[in-house]
């Protein structure tokens, strides 16, 4: 499985501050891109103007949500960055380039196969929720079993046509947090408590 290795910040200090600007955020993605094409087999390539697109929406995203850091900040930390999944799906910022099948190097679970972009985009989002969480938070957070259950990701990506935001929600419930499924894409309604 691709998350095995952390090929998030190789040379980033501190992930979250470095997250928060384009070229970093570019870097990060394009590294766990090319570890995940090397790993898989799958070549999956960064799409440049669909990403500033996917990174500028998900900047006023977190200028709107910045009061929720001072509520809960290991929660804001998750919603920013399950924003920033709904934001790389909607705009479609990766990409599945393979032309042909390519022996998988590694053993490749039936969700990568079906979904490649999807399960690469969601474990890049969960390698960063639990660096951050740890650097910013003194947190250590897993997924729950959820992430390996087909059955929702095949929800996820049917729910993701009508309503891109609602990744936000299906991270969530990847990461063992109780989703609000109706406006998941405002911090102020989230069901997460207060620190």
């Amino acid at each position: 499985m691709v998350d095995e290795h952390e090929p998030i910040a190789r040379s980033i200090h501190r992930v979250w501050p470095a997250l928060a600007k384009l070229s970093s955020c570019r870097l990060l993605l394009q590294q766990y891109c090319d570890d995940y094409s090397k790993n898989s087999g799958v070549l999956l390539e960064l799409d440049d103007r669909q990403f500033t697109q996917a990174f500028v929406a998900w900047t006023q995203i977190l200028e709107d949500s910045e009061f929720y850091l001072h509520k809960n900040a290991a929660d804001y930390f998750q919603f920013c960055i399950g924003a920033l999944l709904a934001e790389l799906l909607k705009f479609k910022a990766v990409r599945d380039t393979s032309v042909t099948i390519i022996p998988h190097k590694k053993p490749s679970s039936e969700i990568a196969d079906w979904w490649p972009t999807g399960f690469a985009l969601t474990h890049f989002c969960v390698e960063l929720v639990k660096k951050v969480s740890r650097q910013e938070c003194g947190k250590v957070v897993e997924p729950s079993e959820k992430i390996g259950q087909l059955k929702i990701w095949q929800s996820y990506r049917e729910n993701l046509l009508e309503e891109p935001m609602l990744a936000i929600a299906y991270f969530d419930d990847f990461m063992g947090i109780t989703p609000n499924w109706r406006t998941p894409y405002y911090a102020g309604h989230r069901t997460a408590g207060i620190d």
